[in-house]
């Protein structure tokens, strides 16, 4: 991938696991950028997050769906 944005920021290494598994899950190419020393210190991650990154062409597709998730499902009109 060449010239990633960035689409969302997490702490959490589980969290950012499972958007870029969703985003993948969707055909949305993704990578996770940070800087953790390989495991041996993953409160580095505090500073600057784990970062979601996304070709631009998908940036607007996968906020939506990432959006999405967030917001959870959608009810009824009836309220049910």
């Amino acid at each position: 991938m060449d010239k990633e944005v960035e689409v969302a920021r997490f702490t959490d290494v589980s969290e950012a696991e499972v958007a870029k598994g969703l985003l993948s899950a969707n055909g949305i190419p993704c990578i996770l950028v940070y800087d953790d020393v390989g495991g041996m210190e993953p409160q580095m991650n505090l500073g600057e997050g784990i970062r979601l990154m996304v070709p631009p062409a998908f940036a607007d597709d996968a906020k939506g769906l990432l959006q999405s998730v967030e917001d959870g499902p959608a009810s009824d009109a009836d309220g049910d």
